[in-house]
């Protein structure tokens, strides 16, 4: 039963000349007052602007989690209002079967007692592809694999969930890998199949990759270009990786736990994974996990195979977290000549003098202010307050 309030807005939808109810609730509401309404309200839930706020964002888990089913059909129903695509690869411990995990029973089911519409249904259905309560990390309890093996099935069913995700502009991977050089793993593996599944569907509109957790091996395994890449080598003339504008880097830091000859390996993959974006990204963010790690574009001699080799010619924004002081500039804009903004976070004390929190600095501009002041004051040095030609003064005035 609709309350009067709902009677008042779905009556003005019907009357109004105005911009929809839809439209004129997102104008007026937030993003979460947007979602509330949506989950409390049975007559506002089956608006089209709501549904298109709702499903902006959905979040994907794979492997499945225990007690739920991913349902591809019901995917499709709302796939073209999905942008922005978050897929966590989470295997959880062998022991975890929490109660959390599994579905809920027809007598705890708050519609239980209710006839199911088929929004409603289909919102159970898409709950699949929301957060859950996440297990414990479990990484140890991942099976080993070889480097070349491919799920084809599991290949296949992500090449149809990015086909119908067609509008999908940010695509954020998360997983709880290994810091430190366990090989090719379960999670390795999933990550290949997601790159491979990528190039295959070739999606047109995906600007942005986030890749918020990773690790070394993680990286390792998402080589798309030349014989680095796992699985297959990407064969597309025109590949969605020429396409991407912003890539978000939050590695662990694996230095302390690799060996010196690992180390060297590192270097150059990250290096080489980099520098297979060089030609496209206006926007980089590279921030460590743990300890502070180098800054890929002046590491310095603790790392001489992480140099770079390539220009980047479009790159107008360099984000830095958790990186070893020390950001020399001009270094940076070698191969970044037409970088605009340096970013680097810093760790601050807060009012209370014991926690801290980051806070970001544009380093461009303070190298900039400093030699402007600098040439302004050699401007002033060479002010000639005389009517005789320049020629004439051949000596700088004391």
């Amino acid at each position: 039963m609709s309350s009067p309030l709902e009677k008042a807005l779905l009556r003005l939808q019907v009357f109004s000349k105005g911009p929809s109810l839809g439209h004129f609730l997102k104008l007026h509401l937030a993003i979460n007052d947007i979602l509330n309404l949506r989950l409390a309200s049975r007559s506002l839930h089956d608006l089209f602007e709501l549904n298109k706020v709702a499903f902006e964002t959905i979040h994907i888990h794979t492997p499945v989690p225990p007690g739920r089913e991913q349902q591809i059909d019901a995917l499709a129903a709302v796939a073209l209002a999905c942008r922005h695509i978050v897929v966590k690869i989470a295997f959880p411990s062998k022991a975890s079967n929490s109660p959390l995990l599994q579905p809920p029973s027809a007598e705890t089911s708050p519609y239980a007692s209710e006839s199911n519409t088929s929004s409603e249904i289909l919102s159970e259905i898409i709950e699949s592809y929301c957060p859950y309560v996440e297990p414990p990390i479990a990484w140890k309890f991942v099976v080993q694999r070889k480097p070349g093996d491919v799920d084809q099935v599991l290949l296949e069913k992500w090449c149809q969930i990015f086909k119908l995700l067609s509008n999908m502009e940010t695509l954020h991977i998360a997983c709880n890998g290994d810091p430190a050089w366990p090989g090719c793993t379960d999670i390795e593996s999933l990550l290949v199949i997601l790159r491979i599944a990528l190039e295959r569907t070739n999606p047109k509109h995906l600007q942005t990759v986030r890749l918020s957790p990773i690790h070394a091996m993680g990286i390792m395994h998402l080589r798309w270009a030349g014989a680095g890449a796992y699985g297959e080598a990407c064969a597309a003339r025109d590949p969605v990786w020429y396409r991407l504008k912003v890539l978000e880097l939050h590695i662990y830091n694996p230095y302390h736990q690799l060996s010196k000859s690992q180390t060297q390996v590192f270097d150059k993959i990250f290096t080489d994974y980099l520098q297979s974006f060089s030609r496209t990204l206006t926007r980089l963010d590279i921030s460590w996990i743990g300890a502070d790690g180098p800054d890929p574009f002046a590491a310095g001699d603790g790392h001489p195979n992480l140099k770079f080799m390539r220009s980047w010619s479009r790159l107008e924004e360099l984000w830095l977290g958790r990186v070893k002081t020390g950001h020399d500039v001009s270094l940076i804009k070698q191969p970044a000549p037409h970088l605009q903004r340096l970013m680097v976070a810093s760790d601050v004390l807060d009012k209370d003098g014991e926690s801290t929190h980051q806070a970001w600095d544009d380093r461009l501009v303070q190298h900039e202010d400093h030699h402007k002041d600098g040439s302004e004051w050699m401007a002033l040095r060479d002010v000639r307050l005389s009517a005789l030609p320049a020629p004439l003064f051949q000596n700088r005035l004391a």
